[in-house]
């Protein structure tokens, strides 16, 4: 056989095998809808879906997901304070699991009022990858919510208060607090003195991102506009119960 012609079969092989790989690299979208598994017994209703998209090349497996989550307000009462947990499996089994947190004990706009959904939408934000099992089962795609903790701007709660989660949230709303009320003291005495209270540093790291976005205010607007938002925060604090 003649030297081009070796080539010629070397070239069609190449190509049968990068034809061979992009039919396993095919991607399949999946929507589920989420399920509701609380356990525990909160008026709260929740629902929404994931789109989930998989595909293989080279002998591992990769999925994005968009999701969307709706949480609604059953009771009589506003919702300040709300952890929920999702899980999402993929059709090689559990992928992920997320915490949907709110709080809106500073602020009454970010409350759930009666009747009302509160909605979380999570965006496609990276590729999760892993070694695909040879004969492995396929399963259907899958998700779930759980209420893990609900709290009411009239102070009653439901849920698990002693989770690693809820305690989080309640360190962070803590620190901003006495971080609030510390930078407020230092606003009625000079500039000074309040910018250098602003420029601590929280303790947690939810709080400092919101000290972050306050800083980012005064830079852009001014003292007068940061020490309102402050002061807007810390009278809904002091409304509360």
């Amino acid at each position: 056989m003649r030297r081009h012609d070796l080539s010629a079969i070397k070239i069609v092989s190449a190509l049968l095998s990068l034809f061979a790989a992009c039919l396993t690299c095919a991607a399949q979208t999946t929507t589920v809808d989420i399920k509701d598994v609380s356990t525990v017994k909160c008026p709260i209703r929740v629902s929404g879906t994931v789109g989930l998209t998989e595909s293989e090349a080279n002998g591992e497996g990769r999925t994005t997901f968009v999701s969307h989550l709706s949480a609604t307000n059953l009771s009589n009462q506003p919702i300040i304070a709300m952890v929920i947990y999702t899980s999402i499996g993929n059709s090689e089994g559990p992928l992920v699991g997320q915490n949907q947190v709110l709080d809106a004990f500073f602020a009454h706009d970010l409350e759930v009022a009666p009747g009302q959904t509160w909605n979380h939408q999570h965006d496609d934000d990276g590729v999760f990858s892993g070694p695909v099992s040879p004969g492995a089962v396929k399963i259907a795609p899958a998700a779930s919510s759980q209420i893990v903790f609900v709290q009411f701007a009239d102070g009653s709660t439901c849920g698990d208060s002693k989770d690693g989660r809820v305690q989080s949230l309640m360190d962070t709303r803590a620190d901003l607090l006495v971080g609030l009320k510390k930078i407020d003291d230092a606003a009625k005495v000079d500039e000074p003195t309040f910018l250098k209270a602003l420029a601590e540093k929280a303790t947690t790291k939810n709080a400092e991102g919101i000290f972050s976005y306050i800083r980012d205010i005064q830079k852009g607007k001014g003292s007068p506009a940061a020490i309102a938002y402050i002061r807007s925060m810390l009278n809904v604090a002091a409304s509360r119960y």
